[in-house]
């Protein structure tokens, strides 16, 4: 069976680490079909191990967002229906346009199934790309007719929000796992952490986005300074992801808290367990996700979670954490203190659940990607037909963008 799979668009973050684990799996679990690839270039697809009868476009993000909207509108139909797919795969949140072959899509995006509106303080807006995005994901939806997400807590927003475009389509759920490179507890400990043995550590994983409302960290520590003089914060943004990224950097230093915040800055894969291994616990005050793969991570590294007392914390992470009001200092302040008096028994009965909540998940990309493989393929098994040879050379490069 010959099948497109169209991730020209997960190039940071979540999703360049699902696109990359789902590609990576495809080349283990599911090498009897032919594959067409659509991935973004340089940011590693291109040293996966992939399917052996495999063909790659890399595409080359030029001109910013402009570019990738002329890729996406005109090249992008174009290269899956030139590829003569017997199906389709679109991993990016939106499919193509009248596909003309049974189309899925894994939908990432958060922001598509969350209102600002719903937030007692909204900190954050739909963006014009965001509204773009979703603009393409009605277009294509008409012709789809398999639709993953992440958790059944975005499954349920999905079936609201698009109820009138779904035309018969199946909504189902393909969970995220950890990624193989962060398993091992042998880490040694991080400097940030060695240097500050007498201090209650707080790891908070993520690059900077409005959603992930790391000024509420700030406020509490600008507000709670006496509170938490024992309690150190570790940050892994970088200035120039955002003009508020710089502007938390900068207010670290104007408010002297360089002691209780530290930014160690965006870390490897093979650094993160070293990090939620010696950590206290991982604390994120998100205002929404699709999934969250770090929340998986810190229970698999037996590291406990404070987060936000939202709906899809609460179906990822269960009774593994300890939930705040994302919008309250004091709440937040409160989550710390307890976890840091609670000594190793609050500790340990966290750990413990974490296990449990893991136990209950699928925990291998093998077997997620195993199951949506086969869902997708099954879309096109009544009219597929016999397999087209494509030459050997797992993932040669037949093509470059040019948006």
């Amino acid at each position: 069976m010959k099948i497109a799979v169209v991730g020209h668009n997960l190039r940071v973050a979540g999703g360049l680490s699902v696109g990359q684990n789902v590609v990576s799996a495809l080349g283990r679990i599911a090498d009897e079909h032919d594959y067409y690839f659509i991935l973004p270039a340089g940011v590693g697809y291109e040293n996966i191990a992939k399917p052996s009868r495999s063909s790659c476009y890399y595409y080359q993000r030029k001109m910013g967002s402009v570019g990738q909207l002329l890729f996406t509108e005109f090249q992008l139909p174009r290269l899956v229906r030139a590829s003569k797919p017997d199906v389709i795969w679109a991993l990016g949140n939106f499919g193509i346009p009248n596909p003309g072959v049974p189309q899925a899509i894994l939908i990432q995006q958060a922001y598509l199934l969350y209102d600002p509106k719903e937030q007692k303080k909204p900190t954050w807006r739909i963006s014009p790309e965001i509204q773009y995005v979703k603009r393409c994901l009605r277009n294509s939806l008409p012709g789809t007719k398999l639709v993953f997400c992440q958790t059944q807590t975005m499954a349920g927003r999905f079936r609201t929000e698009f109820a009138e475009l779904l035309n018969g389509a199946e909504v189902g759920v393909m969970p995220n796992a950890v990624s193989a490179s962060i398993h091992s507890t042998e880490a040694p400990i991080p400097p940030a952490i060695r240097d500050r043995t007498d201090r209650f550590i707080l790891f908070a994983l993520t690059r900077y986005y409005a959603h992930k409302n790391l000024e509420a960290l700030v406020d509490t520590f600008v507000e709670h300074r006496e509170a938490l003089r024992g309690v150190t914060l570790l940050l892994t943004i970088a200035a120039e992801q955002a003009p508020a990224a710089a502007a938390i950097l900068k207010r670290i230093q104007d408010e002297k808290l360089e002691e209780s915040i530290v930014n160690v800055g965006p870390l490897a894969q093979s650094e993160l367990a070293s990090y939620y291994t010696h950590s206290g616990a991982l604390i994120l005050p998100t205002l929404l996700e699709s999934f969250s793969g770090t929340y998986v991570e810190a229970m698999r590294l037996n590291c406990p979670i404070l987060t936000s007392d939202m709906d899809f914390a609460r179906e990822i992470c269960g009774p593994a954490a300890i939930y705040f009001d994302p919008w309250s200092t004091a709440d937040i302040r409160d989550a710390i203190l307890r976890l840091k008096g609670g000594g190793g028994e609050l500790r340990e009965k966290l750990v413990a659940a974490g296990r449990s909540q893991l136990a209950s998940m699928p925990n291998k990309w093998d077997d997620i990607v195993g199951d949506a493989i086969g869902r997708v393929t099954a879309l096109a098994k009544p009219r597929a037909h016999a397999t087209r040879a494509i030459p050997i050379g797992g993932g040669a490069i037949v093509g470059g963008g040019s948006a």
